[in-house]
């Protein structure tokens, strides 16, 4: 929702700002509904009906949904994973299926993505993406436990984030605002279905209030919840190298799972900020090798080298 009406100035007032926030605010909300509507596509997946399920976002991304399928294969083997596509590049989306058919995970489309063209945003187009896998997979083939991932999040030992759960309606990274806010990052996102008063989630960012993707969780679930019915994870941010502060690039641990995290601010200059992604990635490739994912991080940091 749109900020309280109490927190606007007088002169934004007299500038209509709390009616021109709210028209805007209703329009991209109903043109999402409207999508999600247009491009409702249950999956049915018996198979994880009662059980545990880790649902991917991907984007454009081959190479780390090859390193976390795998990886997520090896540390919870006891999870279903599921791959939900929000690609907008054929090409990247071709790589990604073969990947899942070969790591025998499912793969899915997510459909008509009303942010992902034109000029993208980032932001909305992965809320929409949460949003319709939400719908048409997690609410469809009633899991008992959900948890969300960012596609360049990985685990790095034998782990169950769903312990998290245990007592527990709503686990993860929490993102907190200075009002008291808060919501869960949807790149580390967990949510027991059998705790839950309701599911009419909203992964959307508030963008009229300071909320990033998932923000719109607030009013619709978070505010409602006990402190002891949230399970905070463990987290620490981490630079990626001496002398280059977290601001330019950085790593996250969050449990036992390290995040590659964005990829840099977009003020800093191009060249410096394409040095900062292959060092970054270079790093990320250092790490999961300890995970012992063999031939292929050899191979990706012969191909770095080069």
């Amino acid at each position: 929702m749109p900020r309280a009406l109490s927190r606007y100035t007088v002169r934004e007032w007299f500038r209509l700002r709390p009616l021109v926030d709210r028209k805007n605010h209703a329009r991209y909300q109903v043109r999402e509904r409207i999508a999600l509507a247009m491009h409702a596509s249950p999956v049915i997946l018996p198979r994880i009906r009662g059980r545990k399920v880790l649902i991917t976002i991907s984007f454009n991304d081959p190479q780390v949904i090859e390193w976390q399928t795998r990886l997520v294969a090896r540390h919870i083997p006891h999870a279903i994973h599921i791959i939900a596509d929000n690609s907008n590049d054929l090409a990247a989306r071709a790589a990604i299926q073969d990947i899942c058919t070969s790591t025998g995970v499912a793969y899915v489309t997510v459909p008509g993505n009303p942010w992902g063209k034109g000029k993208p945003d980032g932001s909305r187009s992965h809320g929409y993406a949460l949003n319709w896998a939400w719908k048409n997979i997690a609410l469809v083939n009633n899991p008992s436990m959900v948890g969300f991932l960012d596609h360049d999040i990985f685990p790095t030992k034998n782990t169950d984030p769903f312990r998290l759960l245990v007592g527990a309606t709503v686990a993860g990274k929490v993102t907190a605002h200075p009002d008291g806010r808060w919501y869960l990052w949807p790149g580390f996102a967990l949510f027991n279905l059998d705790r839950l008063t309701t599911t009419r989630l909203n992964f959307g960012k508030d963008w009229l209030d300071g909320l990033d993707t998932g923000g719109l969780n607030w009013n619709r679930l978070y505010c409602r919840l006990k402190e002891s019915e949230l399970c905070k994870a463990n987290y620490d941010r981490l630079p990626i190298s001496d002398g280059l502060p977290l601001e330019e690039a950085s790593f996250e641990r969050i449990d036992d799972w390290v995040h590659e995290c964005g990829t840099t601010s977009t003020y800093i200059e191009p060249v410096h900020r394409r040095f900062l992604i292959e060092l970054k990635r270079r790093h990320t490739v250092e790490i999961l090798a300890r995970s012992d994912l063999g031939d292929i991080l050899e191979t990706n940091l012969k191909t770095l080298a080069s």
